[in-house]
Parts: structure tokens; sequence; C-alpha cells
């Protein structure tokens, strides 16, 4: 029988090229924003897509992880899992088609009342990109329990390189030639500016139903209550936690420019601040990355495990494994902010809030923590525990920011989500021992944590004047910690299996 500790980080490692691949591709964009754009304009861009994140939750209801743990009941049933499928497909279309059509509707409104008047038409163009999203969510989420990572990943990346190179095109290239042939008047147009960026979403996006035409092709409209009913039970808390989860993720996107008193950076005005705060942000999504990886492969491993009898000893082995690979991301990134800054972000002037990126990775490896913690509600059908939780910890992110954001600018949003995603953490603990009961053991990984913690502490107060120097230093940090960790973790697992294999 195969290892499912193997088989799950050989998912996660084929749903990590995507993820991984996909955001350097989208990374390799943030230079050229940043040297493009001045912060003002770069703000948004941040605040736009912090909207289009709640969105998404609401265009997809919590009906992909639905659709993860009603499929898993019919296991074996080709029917009966189709009719699933196509349960779950309908109420997307419908309620993506619906949302989309207000937002195409009030598109000018909703834009004035951002503060974006004449922005109308981004707002229209966010409205085709979300439903596509919606769409194809359902199929890709049949991909993943089918277990066809690879062709999840050639789709996934296919359009992203594609609206890469629309970006390069229409930043890049159109600007230059522009000026030598008048003709293109007709087809561009300086004053698009950011709206560049969006379009190259829209564009990116149209093509992937293409690519998943016979996922669409089979699917049929299916509005049987005896189906719909129980999954969207399941799926509403499911979709509120989401609401939960996004304001805990991008809410001080959109708080920070009215939270931000207007001299508080001498040098910027919030709305720019709000523009350097999402460029090193993106710098967090390292982290992200893994969690990201993981729980496309994680979720119908978790789900498909979850009658087996070794079933806790077995998620309590993957928290382990992910938690300290987590930690080492957060060293990595964290000694080499500097380095990853002057790479990514093109412009100085949005170095300064590369500090705060520690503060934020800490928060996301707490919200990967988090994810794994969360699967016993899941499992047991209490997702209403989920909701429960993502409501405090989004009272804790509000509360956090209001009270912070005016003291501490850039910091107090990091600080508010370390704080949101601790406080979840310890209470979904607290009711999984319940309800649940996994045999985590957190020992270990809580002084590698602090290990990590005081490393990333010396390495910032550490002064070395010469750049190439300082780099080097920190890399060796970086590995030197790694290295580490690997043979401790080998050490352990070597007495392990000795201990195993002795005589009674």
């Amino acid at each position: 029988m195969a290892n499912p500790l193997k088989k799950l980080a050989g998912q996660t490692a084929l749903y990590g090229v995507s993820t991984i691949l996909g955001r350097i591709l989208t990374y390799a964009m943030v230079p050229l924003y940043t040297s493009v754009f001045e912060e003002a304009a770069y703000g948004v861009v941040t605040e736009l897509y912090a909207y289009v994140a709640f969105f998404n939750i609401l265009y997809t209801f919590g009906m992909e992880t639905a659709y993860f743990r009603f499929s898993a009941r019919v296991q074996g049933d080709e029917v009966a899992e189709r009719e699933v499928y196509h349960a779950v497909w309908t109420t997307v279309f419908l309620i993506s088609t619906l949302v989309s059509a207000l937002l195409l509707l009030y598109a000018d409104a909703i834009a004035s009342s951002l503060g974006y008047s004449d922005l109308g038409y981004i707002v229209r163009w966010l409205a085709v990109i979300l439903w596509i999203d919606a769409i194809v969510a359902v199929p890709y989420a049949r991909m993943r329990n089918e277990n066809k990572a690879l062709q999840f990943t050639v789709t996934k990346l296919s359009a992203i390189v594609f609206q890469v190179v629309l970006n390069l095109f229409f930043l890049l290239l159109l600007p230059k030639i522009h000026t030598t042939n008048a003709w293109l008047d007709t087809v561009y147009s300086l004053n698009l500016g950011v709206g560049y960026v969006f379009l190259a979403n829209l564009i990116g996006n149209a093509i992937i139903p293409f690519m998943l035409w016979r996922y669409l092709w089979e699917a049929r409209f299916r509005l049987d209550q005896k189906i719909l009913r129980p999954m969207l039970l399941y799926a509403f808390p499911i979709f509120l936690m989401g609401i939960g989860g996004m304001i805990n993720e991008n809410i001080e996107k959109i708080l920070l420019n009215d939270l931000l008193p207007p001299d508080f950076y001498p040098d910027k005005t919030p709305q720019e601040a709000l523009g350097v705060y999402g460029a090193c942000y993106k710098l967090s999504i390292f982290m992200m990355l893994a969690i990201q990886a993981f729980r496309y492969a994680g979720e119908p491993f978790f789900f498909s495990s979850a009658e087996d009898k070794t079933a806790p000893r077995l998620f309590a082995q993957v928290m382990h494994y992910f938690t300290i690979f987590s930690i080492l991301i957060l060293v990595g990134v964290s000694v080499n902010v500097d380095l990853l800054g002057q790479i990514f972000l093109r412009n100085p002037a949005y170095w300064d809030a590369l500090y705060v990126v520690p503060f934020l990775l800490l928060a996301k490896l707490l919200y990967g923590i988090y994810i794994n913690l969360s699967i016993w509600f899941k499992l047991t059908d209490k997702t209403y525990f989920g909701t429960i939780i993502s409501a405090v910890g989004a009272g804790v992110t509000l509360a956090g920011n209001f009270m912070l954001i005016p003291v501490l600018g850039y910091l107090g949003s990091a600080v508010a989500s370390i704080a949101c995603f601790l406080v979840m953490c310890l209470i979904c603990y607290h009711y999984g021992k319940k309800y649940y009961p996994i045999p985590y053991n957190f020992a270990p990984t809580f002084w590698y944590l602090l290990a990590a913690v005081l490393v990333i502490y010396a390495s910032f107060k550490m002064s070395v004047e010469n750049d190439l120097l300082k780099n080097t230093i920190n890399i060796a940090i970086a590995v030197v910690f790694a290295a580490v960790v690997f043979m401790l973790e080998r050490n352990q697992l070597q007495q392990q299996q000795k201990n195993v294999s002795k005589p009674n």
C-alpha cells in the first residue's frame, strides 16, 4: 500500500508547480507595475483586487468544499458523483450570473462610491472576470477530486502565462511602438493606465473555459431539492467562514486608506501608503504559495482518508511537516527580505514597508495551521463551528485594525492579522479535541518557531554595510537553519523507526 503521506506530498508538489510557477510569473509583473505605476495608482490595483477576493467567496458560496464532502459520500457510484457535480455547478453558475449581472448594471455607481468615478469600465471587466472564475471553479475542483493534478497544473499555468504576456504587451511593448505608429491610437490609450492590468486579466481568463470545455460541456442544470438542500446547508457556513477569512486576509487593504492619518507618513498620502503596503504584502505570498498548494491537495486527501482508523495520527503527521516547512519559508523570506525587495520592488519608494513582511509571514503561517486544524469540523459536518470561529477572527481583525492602524500604520494591520489567526487556532484546537481528537504534538514545532523568531530578530539587528556581504550572510543563515532542522527531523525519524523495530 502506498504511503499516504508520500501521496499527499506528491500531489502537493504537483499543485505547487502551478501555484509556485504561477506566482513567480505573476511576481515578475510586480517589478513592472512598481516601475510603471506611481504608489497611488498601484493602490487602486491593491484595493480593487481586495474587493475581488470577497466576491470570489460569494460566487462559489462554499460549494467547492461541499463537492468534496458529498462526492466522498457516494465514492464509487459514478452516477451519484455526476449528480453531485451537476448540482454544485448549477448553484455556482446561477449565483455568479446573478451577481455579475448586478455588477454590470450598477458598475458606474459602484466605482463612484469607491472614489473612482472614472473607472466604471474596470468594475464591468471585474464582473466578467469573477463570473469566469466561478464557472470554472467547480471543474477545477473535480480535477482535484479525480487526482488530475497534472491537467490542473497545465491549464492553470497556461492562463497565467497568457496574462503575463498580455501585461508585457500592454505595458511595455505598446507604449514604445505607439510613439512611432499613430494608427495605434484606435486601440491604445495612455490614459487607460492601470486599466491594462485588469484588461490582461480579463482576456487571460477568457481562454480558461476553452481549456476546460469537456468539464463544462458535461455539466447539466440540476435543481433537485433532495440533492441541493443538504449541500447548501453544509456549504452556507463554509461561505460565511470564507467571508470571515477574507475579512481577516484583506480588510486592511480596504481600511488602510481611510484609517491612516493623512500625515502619519510624512512623504506619503494614505493612498500612496496603501500602494506601498500592497506591494510589500506581495512578498508574504511566498507563504501563501505553500498553503494554497497544500489546500489543493489536502482537501480531497482529508476527506478520502477520514474513514481510515489511522487518520487522526496521519493528520497529526501532516500538521507537523506542514508547520516545519512553513517555518523554513518564514526564515528564508524574512532574513532575505531586503534582497527580495530589491528584486521584486524596483522602485525604492516601495521598500519602506519591508519591515512588515516577517509579521505578515507569521500571520500566514498561523493561518496555515488553522487550515489544518479546521479539518475536524468539515469531517464531522459541524461546519457552523467554522462560521463562529471566523466571525470571532473577523471581530479581532476589525478591532485590531481600527485600534492599531492610526497608531502603528502598516504594522498595525500585520499585528492585527497575527492576533486574529492565533485566536482562531486556539479556539479551533480547543473544540477539535472534543469532537475529533487528533494527537497533535506541537512541542517540537514550537521550539522551531521560537528559534526562527530569534534568528530573524538577530538578522535584522545585524549591521553590515556591504550589500553583497550582507545578502551572502543572510542566505547562509537561511540555509544553515534549514539544514539544522532537516538533521534534527531526520534523527528523530530514525529514532522512531528504531523504537518500532525493537522486539517487545
